[in-house]
């Protein structure tokens, strides 16, 4: 029996710079929300974007790779601490911590994101297939 089938992901998807991000080192919500901006092409400065919409375009990607189990949300201590939650249950927690899209967010508030082994493998793919 076959397990899930990962989407196809390609360079201009938030979730696949996501996994980009992920193959060396965690990626923070901060991080994450920046990646998705650059994933998506438009002109218009990261500053100047609405908030709203980049938010959730963020979670968005965020929730592509929990529900196909390519990354995990978690905390970060001494080492990845993933939340013991389902992607749904995931992802309420998200939209309920980030509730304001205009939060400041640094590196550890809310949530890291760690890639899954299928995740890096989805990554390294990905790297390999633009040539670096």
């Amino acid at each position: 029996m076959e397990g899930p089938h990962p989407p196809t992901l390609t360079e201009q998807d938030g979730a696949a710079q996501i996994l980009l991000r992920g193959i060396d080192d965690w990626v923070s919500l901060a991080e994450a929300r920046f990646v998705v901006h650059l994933a998506d092409g438009t002109d218009v400065p990261y500053r100047d974007r609405d908030p709203v919409t980049l938010r959730e375009a963020t979670l968005d990607a965020i929730a592509i790779l929990l529900d196909n189990d390519l990354a995990r949300a978690g905390a970060l201590g001494e080492e990845f601490e993933p939340w013991n939650l389902a992607p749904d249950d995931a992802m309420s927690r998200l939209r309920r911590e980030w509730w304001d899209p205009e939060k400041d967010l640094v590196p550890g508030n809310i949530c890291w994101l760690e890639n899954t082994p299928a995740g890096t493998e989805v990554g390294l793919a990905l790297e390999a297939a633009r040539g670096t």
